[in-house]
């Protein structure tokens, strides 16, 4: 879903585009972080309340249900859940970054009408209370910036996580920073969960070794909740490891139900799969450093 439609969605509702303006137009920043706060939430939640009331037009609508209903694009949508992400125009900039700003909604079910409104929800994300103080401490206009929102059919990630192909902290390129959680990456993105870290050298594109390895303190999980949605899952210390039910606690294919917290989620080999899985998708970006995120589901 394009900004063009983003900006037709706004255009085309009467009264949005005002609605918009007299809630900004309240805006005093100089006042945060005290009462400023305080009115910053109220500003948010009108504009955000403004557009759910509004329903996207109706050749959005029927546009949005010709590309689900489309094999080419989903093979079997009555047996696929899409994960509807928020894509700002201003959100990732040389010097600015909006990472974690706007709204995700996960495992969403097919419906048109449903995925309608999680698509409205995203275009509000552009409202949120943070993305509205950082535009303006950046001298980003409301009004011209836009939303875009992806929708994407749904991994059920057993494990999932970040891949850096160059490390971020040393600039090296020869080093490949991995970060791994058990469940849907957004524990990860939302800073819910510190993940395991591996920072990885690089001496040929087929010769990997690691050179750190971190586990880290993973006390929860989101996983998808079968019929639509995703929830919380607290990984108890009393959780089995994956020895006791017979699996090394390194082998392939760790079981979201024994996951514990202090367990590695992924098998060295399973590392260096990925390792030189970043290698290819960097290839393909004129060999330029990515920052990739990544998913695992059950069968690998």
């Amino acid at each position: 879903v394009t900004v063009a439609a983003y900006h037709h969605f706004v255009s085309s509702s009467t009264g949005l585009l005002s609605d918009i303006q007299a809630a900004l137009s309240d805006l005093h920043l100089d006042a945060i972080p005290s009462a400023g706060m305080v009115k910053l939430e109220k500003i948010s939640d009108a504009i955000r309340d403004a557009f759910r009331k509004r329903d996207v037009p109706d050749d959005l609508r029927e546009e949005i249900a010709g590309h689900l209903s489309s094999s080419s694009i989903f093979a079997d949508i009555d047996n696929t859940y899409l994960a509807v992400r928020s894509s700002a125009t201003c959100e990732d900039m040389p010097d600015a970054s909006f990472a974690g700003q706007h709204d995700t909604a996960l495992n969403v079910k097919p419906a048109v009408d449903n995925v309608c409104r999680h698509v409205v929800d995203c275009f509000s994300s552009l409202f949120t209370s943070r993305a509205i103080s950082y535009r303006e401490n950046n001298g980003i206009d409301h009004i011209h910036a836009g939303m875009a929102v992806v929708v994407q059919a749904m991994v059920q990630s057993e494990s999932s996580g970040v891949l850096f192909t160059a490390n971020p902290l040393t600039g090296r390129r020869n080093e490949s920073v991995l970060e791994a959680i058990p469940g849907l990456g957004e524990a990860l993105v939302s800073g819910l969960v510190e993940p395991d870290r591996y920072i990885v050298s690089r001496s040929s594109d087929k010769d990997v070794v690691i050179k750190d390895k971190r586990i880290g303190a993973k006390a929860k999980a989101i996983r998808s909740v079968e019929g639509g949605g995703v929830r919380e899952e607290d990984l108890s210390e009393t959780t089995p490891l994956l020895s006791e039910i017979g699996k090394d606690s390194e082998s392939d294919g760790a079981s979201p139900a024994t996951l514990q917290k202090s367990t590695v989620v992924l098998s060295d080999g399973e590392v260096e799969q990925l390792i030189l899985l970043g290698q290819e998708v960097q290839a393909l970006f004129e060999g330029k450093p990515q920052d990739i995120e990544w998913a695992r589901s059950a069968d690998g």
